[in-house]
């Protein structure tokens, strides 16, 4: 059952689909309609999921799912991750690839770096532990509004941006 993201419950379980490009005004409403379409019909065991989608910043796909109500099952789980492969296709973006951050530059704007230039990144001071990162590992809708946006020094790239600067 669709529900606006808006009446998603705070505890609800999210899954961050963090594309490696901005995605125009116009796929964002074609990712939108997939998007609506297979959660209007998003199913665990013929139990529908209370659940919903958001788009931000037309780059992450953010799908909530309020398991108070329907667990949502590894087929149910690996329904979702299907669309997604079919959105990865159709808008040729990626994904899935969890080597990559986001965050935001001296001017505010979204930049996707490889894990692999991070102590490069630190080098040059593009990236300090003050730099504003998107936490895409947090779980619930209530993290989304108070720990997705970050410093990078609050969230798991503290270990590793510590280990770059040592």
């Amino acid at each position: 059952m669709f529900l606006s993201f808006e009446k998603i419950p705070s505890y609800s379980r999210l899954w961050i689909y963090q594309s490696d490009r901005e995605l125009t005004d116009s796929e964002v409403l074609a990712v939108t309609t997939i998007l609506t379409n297979f959660i209007e019909s998003w199913q665990t065991h013929g139990s529908s999921l209370t659940s919903s989608f958001e788009i931000l910043h037309n780059r992450f796909l953010i799908v909530a799912v309020n398991e108070e109500l329907t667990k949502a099952s590894g087929c149910s789980i690996d329904k979702s991750v299907e669309i997604m492969r079919v959105i990865e296709k159709e808008f040729k973006i990626s994904l899935f690839d969890r080597t990559k951050i986001a965050y935001l530059d001296s001017e505010h704007k979204i930049v996707i770096a490889s894990l692999s230039t991070l102590k490069e990144l630190v080098a040059e001071q593009k990236i300090t532990s003050d730099t504003i990162v998107f936490d895409n590992l947090i779980q619930t809708k209530e993290q989304l509004d108070s720990q997705w946006k970050t410093k990078a020094s609050t969230t798991w790239l503290k270990r590793y941006f510590q280990n770059v600067l040592s």
